[in-house]
């Protein structure tokens, strides 16, 4: 994004900025165990970073609708939480708002409107894949534990594929 590679889709790096945030927490809170909620943990770093770094170069545009909604979606996640004290509840609507958040980004690589280099996203893709991994390692039991890091192993692999120019002009 700095160099002129990336130009990141601005609703899914606004959404993503709050919602791993409120994921890093919520994760720990259901989990409760500090080494699976480190992926969570950078995760939120990383995100709010690339945020901050988007804001100041002048790369984010403004939301739409749907994008609107993708926010909407995470408030509603982090609302439950607070008002049924279920971090659990508010893991799963995080997940599904995860997905949603990536449908901009997903239209906008198809599309050629969002340019993503693809190896960060199959780095982030294989963080996903040592997170499932510390799941399982340290199972107790909990599927619960791995929607987390199985759902966003698929979305960022899936980013990743569809920046493959040659994938893009084989469809």
């Amino acid at each position: 994004m700095i160099v002129g590679v990336s130009q990141p889709n601005t609703a899914s790096r606004t959404v993503w900025a709050f919602l791993t945030a409120l994921n890093c927490f919520s994760y720990f809170m259901m989990s409760k165990d500090w080494i699976k909620s480190i992926l969570p943990t950078m995760g939120s770093v990383a995100c709010f970073v690339t945020f901050v770094l988007a804001l100041v170069i002048g790369k984010l545009e403004p939301m739409n609708l749907f994008e609107w909604g993708a926010l909407c979606l995470c408030l509603v996640a982090g609302i439950q939480w607070w008002m049924y004290r279920s971090a659990t509840y508010a893991q799963m609507i995080m997940q599904v708002t995860i997905i949603v958040s990536f449908i901009p980004t997903y239209v906008g690589v198809w599309t050629g409107s969002a340019v993503e280099a693809p190896i960060p996203w199959f780095l982030w893709a294989f963080a996903f894949a040592l997170g499932t991994a510390v799941v399982l390692v340290r199972w107790q039991g909990r599927y619960r534990d791995l929607v987390y890091p199985v759902n966003c192993f698929i979305l960022h692999a899936g980013v990743g594929v569809l920046a493959i120019p040659a994938v893009r002009t084989f469809f």
